[in-house]
């Protein structure tokens, strides 16, 4: 007699969409940023937990419109030029505080197909629609205005819902298969990431996922809006890694931690106390984490 064993059955993982579900979706970072300054060491830390909530509010083919607002936003940043922090839950007498407090629970329409791309963004305009009418100094206002709009506009937000998501191929896979997938960092770095996926494991309605990162700059001439008012281009490269947890029947996340280590320069463009461009040597390293919660 001959015996015969099968494989693994494929799976086609892919998210699906219901009209009316809800996740709330929080995500932590701990960043850590070393620069050389004029052969000093300076070292710059940023600790923020967000919280959003996102509900599917139309389904048509293979896409869905997702509503999608910040319930609460926290970030803690220490550099050399002092301490920043704004929280929607904090003071109302600083004007970080009152600014990120009117953007809670505004909403933008995020289009995304079932492999976990953000197609679109719509109403991103929403998130800044109250500033005006916060009592804040006119040039004040003027620059911290800048620094949001370069944080949350459209390719930002963007690019900050597809990190916490999983992108999926176009085919049936099982445990070991591989597949490419290209993504942006968020929040303004030009930073592009070519990750290799792999599926480790389905146990039950529960599977495991890992990939690895390539990351480099994408954009070298692009200027960034520093929250102190400096404007600067980066040069970074490096990896990533990424470990997450999906339900294998609906396709969306449960939990999901990113392990990026980048080097390279960043140059402070000359402006008000810096007579010409600085180069400083730059190495960032961060953790992210994202849990998913349905409602």
């Amino acid at each position: 007699m001959f015996g015969f064993t099968s494989g693994p059955l494929a799976t086609k993982l892919e998210y699906t969409f219901k009209v009316g579900d809800e996740y709330l979706v929080t995500q932590v970072i701990d960043q850590t940023m070393k620069q050389n300054i004029m052969g000093m060491e300076q070292r710059g830390e940023t600790k923020g937990s967000y919280e959003m909530k996102y509900k599917v509010v139309s389904v048509a083919g293979n896409t869905a419109k997702v509503e999608a607002q910040f319930i609460k936003l926290r970030q803690h940043s220490t550099t050399m030029m002092g301490e920043i922090v704004w929280d929607s839950e904090g003071t109302d007498e600083t004007d970080l505080n009152k600014l990120v407090k009117s953007m809670m629970k505004k909403t933008f329409i995020v289009t995304m197909n079932k492999f976990g791309r953000a197609e679109t963004i719509e109403g991103h305009e929403n998130l800044l629609a109250d500033v005006t009418k916060l009592g804040i100094d006119k040039e004040r206002l003027a620059g911290l205005k800048q620094t949001f709009e370069q944080m949350y506009d459209k390719n930002s937000l963007k690019n900050s819902f597809e990190q916490a998501m999983v992108f999926y191929p176009d085919k049936k896979i099982i445990p070991g298969d591989q597949w490419e997938a290209k993504q942006e960092f968020p929040m303004g770095f030009p930073i592009a990431v070519d990750n290799t996926w792999s599926l480790v494991s389905i146990n039950g309605s529960t599977g495991q996922l890992s990939a690895s990162g390539i990351c480099s700059t994408s954009d070298k001439e692009k200027i960034l809006d520093l929250v102190n008012g400096m404007k600067a281009k980066v040069d970074l490269s490096g990896k990533q890694g990424v470990k997450s947890s999906v339900n294998v029947k609906t396709g969306w996340p449960a939990e999901k931690e990113i392990n990026s280590e980048l080097k390279g320069k960043m140059i402070l463009l000359a402006g008000g106390m810096l007579p010409m461009d600085m180069e400083v040597p730059v190495e960032l390293i961060a953790k992210t984490t994202f849990k998913f919660v349905k409602k």
